[in-house]
């Protein structure tokens, strides 16, 4: 369980992803006057909690004292299922210890004016306003849309249409229906999408994390992706 906990980690960006190639913790956004946003250090953090503490932080965005995260993707890891939540917590366990940035999120003087009046929004309330997406209509569908909403909503949203910040846009994930099987399995694996384009963010992306996954998911996610309406 922990080689599946380490691929399932991998699959879903927190290893060699969002939180460092070794979970050791990344800065992701450092302007003082706004806010300076650190992914923890996961190899230290599992070993502060229990696991049923790491569930509610990730599949809620709750610290154990209450308070809503203000960074954390829990729109998509609160669908993961009981089995692979424990063996990612399981696989972070067993990695050594190691140091880490921090502190993990420290608000600027605008950062704090943003928060108060709602201009940028805690994990819960991100929650609240998410949008699911489509049922599928097939088993092997269910088993894409499983994987879609627990690896893809980061980037494409919770409705999977796309999503777009000043620095960053992803598109309408409907875009699958224009792929055959075989070019959304090579875009899964290497990045590269139709036309033979190298996608600044998706290639680095698919290469690190998406190329963990087994044909088996590959051919769910295209089946849920192909004919979502």
């Amino acid at each position: 369980s922990i080689t599946e906990g380490r691929r399932l980690a991998t699959t879903r960006g927190c290893f060699n992803g969002c939180h460092g190639k070794n979970a050791e913790g990344v800065v992701m956004f450092d302007e003082p006057m706004i806010a300076r946003i650190v992914a923890p250090n996961l190899t230290a953090s599992v070993r502060k909690y229990s696991d049923a503490q790491i569930a509610v932080i990730v599949r809620n965005g709750v610290r154990p004292d209450g308070r809503s995260m203000l960074v954390m993707p829990a729109e998509a890891f609160t669908w993961l299922t009981d089995t692979d939540l424990g063996r990612i917590i399981a696989f972070l366990k067993s990695l050594p210890p190691s140091s880490g940035p921090g502190p993990n999120i420290s608000p600027g003087p605008l950062g704090r004016i943003g928060l108060a009046v709602g201009k940028f929004k805690t994990v819960a309330q991100l929650m609240a306003d998410a949008e699911p997406p489509p049922e599928a209509a097939s088993a092997q569908a269910g088993f894409g849309r499983y994987l879609a909403r627990t690896t893809c909503v980061q980037c494409h949203g919770t409705h999977l249409r796309g999503a777009s910040t000043p620095d960053f846009i992803s598109p309408d994930l409907r875009i699958v229906a224009a792929y055959s099987p075989e070019a959304f399995t090579e875009l899964m694996r290497t990045g590269v999408a139709l036309g033979e384009r190298k996608l600044d963010t998706m290639g680095p992306w698919a290469r690190q994390t998406l190329s963990q996954l087994t044909d088996t998911e590959i051919a769910a996610l295209y089946s849920y992706l192909h004919a979502m309406p």
